[in-house]
């Protein structure tokens, strides 16, 4: 999703082009290898997290907060779940996908 630069406002902080295209493009890979590697019993997959807690501005982890279903910003230990679901055999035929982790911010 593109950037939502009201969630920045009393900042100095923004979303980086870079940061942008690079997370866009290992979706990409993602699903391209995924197809690449087809029929070796390899799964590739990535997992896309929300905003993660790390002494941000409280003007920008509340903003953030408001965008989201439940907790707002998360704490790494949140993305454990997903992980433990993509490396377990209950994710066989998991291959080439986005798992998105972000507490219901990007809907």
């Amino acid at each position: 999703m593109a950037p939502d630069f009201s969630i920045y406002e009393g900042t100095s902080m923004t979303t980086p082009v870079e940061y942008a295209v690079i997370k866009s493009g290992l979706i990409h890979l993602t699903k391209y290898m995924a197809k690449y590697l087809g029929g070796s019993n390899v799964r590739v997959n990535v997992i896309s997290p929300g905003g993660i807690n790390n002494g941000q501005p409280p003007s920008f982890t509340k903003a953030y907060g408001a965008k989201c279903l439940n907790k707002g910003m998360l704490d790494p230990a949140d993305l454990t779940g997903a992980l433990v679901f993509l490396l377990s055999d209950l994710s066989t035929y998991v291959n080439g996908q986005n798992l998105v982790v972000d507490d219901g911010f990007t809907l």
